[in-house]
């Protein structure tokens, strides 16, 4: 078996991942700021959170987070709902104004990709779909077993 350098590897992963968004989703005009569009989808994935908690999963000060929360509420694409557990608290939940916001930008995105994608030839868009194929469940069981960054 072949030696993988992962310093390497790590270095070839971070300059991809710039490439993929700097090339991608950088050039995409969302309807909502980027900061704002990030905490629907961290919504979305995680299901009701405290402020605090949006705040963990963004890497963001409180400050920050509630400036976003209460444009976000104001613009009716989440909710404030005192949490049953502690009345102290109050959940962040997506709306369904939130939910089509999430579900239509998607679309878009798919489209743009499916756009891009026709330059390749057959063989190239099979080994890229090889490609995604491999490396999405790899990403994955890295993300599971290494739920915090190191």
């Amino acid at each position: 078996m072949e030696y993988v350098d992962r310093k390497e590897l790590s270095a070839r992963f971070i300059d991809s991942f710039h490439a993929f968004n700097s090339n991608f989703f950088q050039k995409i005009n969302y309807p909502i700021a980027a900061n704002h569009w990030i905490s629907l989808c961290v919504l979305d994935s995680y299901g009701p959170l405290t402020a605090t908690a949006l705040g963990n999963h963004l890497s963001i000060s409180k400050q920050q987070v509630l400036q976003i929360i209460n444009k976000l509420c104001k613009d009716g694409y989440i909710s404030r709902q005192t949490a049953l557990s502690d009345r102290r608290y109050k959940n962040i939940t997506l709306t369904e104004k939130g939910h089509k916001i999430i579900m239509n930008e998607i679309r878009l995105l798919t489209l743009v990709f499916e756009n891009k994608i026709d330059i390749l030839a057959d063989l190239e868009l099979t080994k890229f779909d090889e490609a995604i194929k491999t490396f999405v469940p790899l990403f994955e069981k890295i993300y599971i077993i290494n739920k915090e960054p190191t």
